[in-house]
């Protein structure tokens, strides 16, 4: 659950768990590959790119549940779910 937070990020066990059920929350809506990428109050929402409408149709309902989760702001990532996106500032 560490990957879900910028490097350098203090982690608590409170804000690994609400990612944690915000994700599950968002699969038990019906999205297979879901990542919720934290950048402070921002939930930054990463899912397959086929599923974006999907995402879209529902954005009432999943801005609503993650502003319950404490979250200020809720985004989609445009270029969809992609393991290692908080890696994008690691020099090779």
């Amino acid at each position: 659950m560490a990957t879900r937070f910028p490097y350098g990020t203090i982690l608590d066990y409170e804000s690994i768990q609400k990612v944690e059920e915000a994700e599950k929350w968002l699969r038990d809506l019906g999205f297979y590959n879901v990542r919720i990428r934290v950048h402070e109050d921002i939930a930054r929402i990463e899912v397959d790119k086929n599923e974006m409408i999907m995402l879209l149709e529902k954005k009432e309902e999943v801005v609503e549940k993650l502003k319950e989760f404490g979250y200020d702001y809720i985004t989609l990532d445009l270029e969809g779910f992609r393991s290692g996106s908080m890696d994008i500032h690691i020099k090779k």
